[in-house]
């Protein structure tokens, strides 16, 4: 790092204690537990380190008080959203849930495993954002008909959301505002729970984020959704677990499911656990935050790291691409077996901000990067505006307008 990034960073972290309002979103129960270790490390200056700690909680306090209103807003749209119902397609005779007319509807606790946690709420949206309007709105009553059994019949686009939270905090209900207004917008939106830390580490996390995701890809038929255009999409903590997951399919299945997958969004994504937890030090919560516990400990952050798992694919492409070349021209035949190069990443948008210090957009960019070495389609944004926790709970209702990257993301998800 030269001076320049060095005094750039410096900034960023003043940035970072000024603003009082910032709070680090980290789970209350596990960093009092880690309270002690965090005071241990600081045996000359233990009522300095104290001080800073106390500074946190506050800090943290507020960020969850100035929440109350969206967190009263996303309680009341998850139990008040109408309960979807299963219908018989008229001309195929399947079972598919009932696009209400003109409201979003839910079905809630669907089940991709038996652990308690392993569920998901999936919204659905109302017939006449698909069909387009109401009979009013048409001249021909034969049209409108016509786009009524198409509305009945049609398969739309699928959102898979996985939340963040620090691995170790998060609920189904709070994201309701973000779900409702993509199916506003005539997306199927399913919003899914995984266990959390300490029941589970991020790599069992992991796992069942893609079998969550194999499984609504497989019932997607059920909720009036094409499985071909099913998106992941993560935040925080959660674009973790959805990459991780991708990389873990392409070991385990070879992509028997998830190859249908359309896009991977990443929204603030942690992709290099090294270079975050160094970043957490820094800023001082490193020890309070669970991400270091959740991966296992610091023997396990290259191994739980996206980013050094396609570094490696990299090094490794580049090698295999030497070793064909001597081959060819030597004479020797190519073999194609099991290209480094090939990934089970889809098509990826990874979303980020300026004015994010929790994840700094280093992440992303480092990330975008390497998936285009080992020759994946990534496309980086990055926003001039929007806290980290704006791009999943921000989401507004209509009609008020949505922000720039709420727009690119409904824009892509329909693409």
């Amino acid at each position: 790092m030269n001076d320049e990034e060095t005094r750039r960073e410096k900034l960023f972290i003043h940035k970072l204690y000024a603003h009082t309002n910032t709070y680090t979103q980290m789970s209350f129960p596990e960093a009092i537990k880690a309270i002690p270790a965090d005071l241990a490390l600081h045996p000359n200056s233990k009522f300095k380190r104290s001080a800073q700690i106390a500074k946190l909680f506050i800090d943290e306090a507020r960020g969850i008080v100035s929440m109350i209103p969206y967190g009263v807003r996303a309680k009341l749209v998850h139990k008040l959203t109408p309960k979807a119902t299963e219908m018989i397609s008229r001309d195929r005779g399947e079972r598919r849930m009932q696009f209400k007319e003109t409201r979003v509807s839910v079905k809630k606790d669907f089940k991709y495993g038996e652990d308690e946690r392993q569920k998901f709420d999936v919204y659905l949206p109302p017939a006449r954002s698909i069909r387009r309007g109401e009979k009013d709105d048409y001249d021909d009553d034969d049209e409108y008909e016509e786009r009524e059994e198409e509305a009945e019949n049609v398969r739309v686009p699928m959102a898979v959301f996985v939340h963040g939270g620090v691995w170790a905090s998060g609920e189904r209900w709070q994201f309701a505002p973000l779900a409702h207004r993509l199916a506003e917008e005539g997306i199927v939106t399913a919003v899914i729970s995984y266990s959390l830390y300490p029941e589970k580490s991020a790599k069992a996390q992991a796992e069942e984020v893609l079998k969550a995701l194999k499984c609504a890809i497989m019932n997607a038929k059920l909720f009036g959704a094409d499985a071909s255009r099913t998106h992941l999409v993560g935040h925080s903590a959660g674009s973790h677990l959805c990459a991780m997951a991708l990389l873990l399919d392409e070991e385990e299945t070879q992509k028997k499911e998830s190859e249908k997958l359309k896009s991977f969004v990443g929204m603030c994504g942690v992709y290099n656990i090294e270079t975050h937890y160094e970043y957490e030090d820094k800023r001082g919560v490193a020890m309070l935050s669970t991400m270091g516990r959740a991966m296992g400990g610091r023997e396990k952050f290259k191994e739980m790291s996206p980013f050094h798992i396609l570094e490696d694919r990299s090094s490794s492409s580049s090698s295999s691409s030497n070793s064909k070349s001597r081959s060819s021209d030597s004479g020797g035949e190519d073999n194609d077996d099991d290209d480094v190069t090939k990934s089970s990443f889809p098509k990826t948008y990874l979303f980020t901000s300026d004015t994010d210090i929790v994840v700094p957009k280093r992440e992303s960019e480092d990330l975008h990067k390497t998936l285009l070495k080992i020759g994946v389609d990534s496309e980086l944004s990055v926003y001039d505006h929007g806290t980290h926790g704006d791009f999943a709970l921000g989401f507004k209702k209509r009609p008020k307008p949505l922000r720039a990257f709420h727009r690119d993301l409904i824009e892509l998800l329909h693409s």
